[in-house]
């Protein structure tokens, strides 16, 4: 293979249909767990106000934390979405993500007096990712 083809089959960011078939569903939920992520995390930083209004109900107490969230949510999404650039190498590091949703479940629920929906997304996006990881283990060129 070629150097270009080996380049675009790797780089699961720009085409995430190029992933192998045994890893093309945790490519695409990687890439929704991380673009959910960086998306969240600059909603917050720069509309810190509304995302409080709309989540809470509630006015922000403390900008620095809250925005402090924002910045946390963007580079974890980054982080994410770094693991695309050669997902057959980087797949031992799902579990790493799985973790993250985990703690972000356990925060949210023991801390979030105002809401706890947001658990529910995060619970949700680790069992896809624990899931399809998993699901590409099995698969024929999936290594575990």
């Amino acid at each position: 293979m070629d150097q270009s083809k080996a380049a675009a089959a790797g780089n699961f960011i720009k085409e995430p249909s190029s992933a192998p078939p045994d890893l093309r569903l945790l490519a695409l939920a990687l890439l929704a767990t991380g673009m959910h992520s960086v998306i969240l995390g600059i909603f917050i930083y720069w509309h810190t106000g509304l995302f409080y209004q709309l989540c809470f109900q509630a006015p922000v107490e403390n900008i620095f934390f809250v925005r402090q969230s924002g910045l946390f949510l963007f580079c974890t999404g980054l982080f994410y979405l770094a693991l695309l650039s050669d997902l057959r190498v980087n797949r031992r590091l799902v579990p790493v993500v799985v973790a993250i949703k985990l703690l972000a479940v356990l925060f949210l629920v023991t801390n979030a007096s105002l809401s706890a929906r947001p658990a529910c997304g995060d619970g949700c996006m680790g069992a896809l990712l624990a899931f399809c990881q998993r699901r590409a283990g099995r698969g024929a060129g999936g290594s575990r």
